[in-house]
């Protein structure tokens, strides 16, 4: 059989572009509704304080600077606008943050007077901070809670200009504002813009597409950042504690992606498992419409409902393929994606072993099914059956001896 020769890098970036298409999939007879409210500085901080906002536990880490906080204090202070909070409400009446993570947390430090105490490793890992078992405690604050995982050190906030040729330093700390200063500054108000959405089935799916507007400008969010910070439940727990603490996962797959990717690709694993099943010895793809993000969310929608037997389930099934994965080089999400399918089909106790992803990467037939429009339901099911198929065939004729 003709041998193929592909960079995986090209296989991955065509992967990456076809998970991240946009979902135009869109929801009828919605209403949406926005209620707005105009906070004083000083009370949105104290509300912060005491969790009543909260920041979802996997968007992306706190990377504001020490010069950025000083900047916002800066619009605080001269009551320039400052871009609105927005927020829904979860089910414990908390208001969660979909837009203004960076914002509230700055201006928090600044209230404080405070600062990440390491001043080389700045970013605080929202997910760390708020799983922290401490955080349903009525007595807990923010504060106690960012300063048990992030010691926290007392820092000046100033204001530099140029005066005269010569640089001139301003001390704006809030602590040192003078008394009229300080009673402006708290009374100024921010905007807080409270999301509701009147269909419960469809909310998390629209908060989704709310979360992917407002986050258009600037850096913009990746389909599975946008997915962390809207499907907060028992699964996107499994999935993230398995990415962050299973030693032989960061083995097959490497470093964490900065945008997620690896619990996306986990995330794909478990929506394959769900949706497509082994029928007369073929694979049959069901509810897949030629579209990854749309599928994923549509997976999203349904796991925040599994009860802990489901989400022990899959886990289990994972963290399976993961001890039969033995591999040294990278293998590609789209052929660990159709090995995973396909471990679940076949039993047998064996060994996933590198010649035999090589052998599979490198064939003709099924690099078909990966290059070029890889997302069509042609060639998803192929790309499944072929490896469903070859992995079949080498247990069934290596029974007893690992696969290498």
């Amino acid at each position: 059989m003709e041998q193929m020769n592909f960079n995986i890098e090209d296989i991955e970036k065509q992967d990456e572009a076809l998970t991240e298409q946009k979902d135009y999939s869109f929801i009828e007879n919605t209403n949406v509704t926005q209620y707005k409210a105009d906070l004083a500085f000083k009370t949105l901080i104290d509300g912060f304080d005491e969790l009543l906002y909260v920041i979802p536990k996997y968007q992306r880490k706190y990377i504001w600077s020490k010069e950025q906080v000083e900047n916002l204090a800066i619009s605080l202070i001269r009551g320039l606008p400052i871009p609105p909070i927005y927020v829904y409400r979860n089910e414990k009446k908390q208001m969660e943050i979909l837009d203004g993570q960076q914002r509230i947390l700055s201006l928090f430090l600044y209230y404080k007077g405070k600062y990440i105490k390491n001043s080389t490793n700045t970013q605080v890992e929202l997910q760390r901070l708020m799983s922290d078992q401490r955080f349903n405690r009525a007595e807990i604050s923010f504060e106690k809670l960012l300063e048990g995982q992030y010691p926290l050190k007392d820092v000046t906030y100033e204001l530099r200009y140029r005066e005269d040729n010569k640089e001139k330093v301003i001390d704006i700390s809030y602590a040192q504002l003078t008394k009229e200063i300080r009673r402006t500054v708290d009374f100024t108000t921010i905007s807080v813009i409270e999301i509701k959405v009147d269909a419960k089935n469809e909310k998390n799916r629209i908060l989704y597409k709310i979360f992917e507007n407002l986050n258009s400008g600037g850096t913009e969010l990746k389909n599975q950042e946008l997915r962390n910070g809207v499907y907060q439940c028992k699964f996107y727990d499994m999935l993230h504690e398995i990415n962050n603490t299973n030693e032989k996962w960061r083995k097959i797959y490497g470093e964490k992606h900065k945008h997620s990717r690896d619990v996306e690709l986990l995330l794909r694993f478990a929506a394959v498992e769900h949706y497509f099943k082994l029928e007369d010895d073929s694979i049959k793809l069901y509810n897949y419409e030629n579209s990854y993000p749309k599928f994923l969310n549509d997976f999203s929608d349904e796991v925040i409902h599994f009860d802990e037997g489901t989400v022990n389930m899959y886990r289990k099934n994972i963290e399976r393929f993961i001890d039969i994965i033995e591999v040294g080089d990278r293998v590609a999400n789209l052929l660990l994606e159709s090995l995973y399918l396909a471990s679940t089909c076949v039993d047998g106790d064996y060994i996933i072993g590198n010649d035999f992803c090589k052998k599979i990467a490198q064939n003709h037939s099924y690099s078909s099914y990966i290059l070029n429009s890889s997302s069509t339901k042609s060639k998803v099911q192929g790309r499944f059956n072929y490896v469903y198929r070859k992995l079949s065939k080498y247990v069934d004729g290596n029974k007893g001896q690992n696969i290498k």
